[in-house]
């Protein structure tokens, strides 16, 4: 993975190990990683919001990976399945505080299109309150 890209991990929902830790973000961050989101879970969590790198897990502890965790060439840029959703390479993933979107990349024009719509619908909707209290979105 390098720069730009988001990284997208089926562990089959295991919560009960942290798949994903603070040494492998900080190579990801280095590498221009954009995120990761993981079918299972994840630890060092404070240390991974510190340095900024974006990552949406089922569950969040400290139990690492017994071993090493081997990722064999044949299982790279391959579809996944999360949560039950596809996430087919070149699909673009958008995350925030509520949760992950996977879009294909031929809608994503159209998706993006409505988004900026509804957005702006939104704000609009929003300005009075929002100004009423000093307040400002991004």
């Amino acid at each position: 993975a390098g720069p730009g890209t988001i990284i997208a991990i089926n562990a089959d929902g295991c919560i009960n190990v942290g798949f994903w830790g603070s040494m492998v973000a900080l190579a990801a961050k280095a590498k221009g990683v954009e995120g990761v989101i993981i079918d299972g879970g994840c630890r060092d969590t404070w240390e991974i919001q510190y340095i900024k790198f974006p990552v949406f897990c089922r569950s969040r502890g400290r139990t690492e990976v017994v071993g090493r965790l081997e990722i064999k060439p044949e299982n790279i840029n391959i579809p996944i399945s999360i949560g039950g959703v596809t996430v087919n390479p070149g699909d673009i993933i958008i995350g925030d505080d509520d949760g992950v979107v996977v879009v294909p990349r031929r809608v994503a024009p159209q998706v993006l299109e409505r988004a900026e719509r509804q957005m702006a619908l939104d704000r609009a909707s929003q300005k009075p309150y929002l100004d009423m209290f000093g307040l400002s979105l991004p």
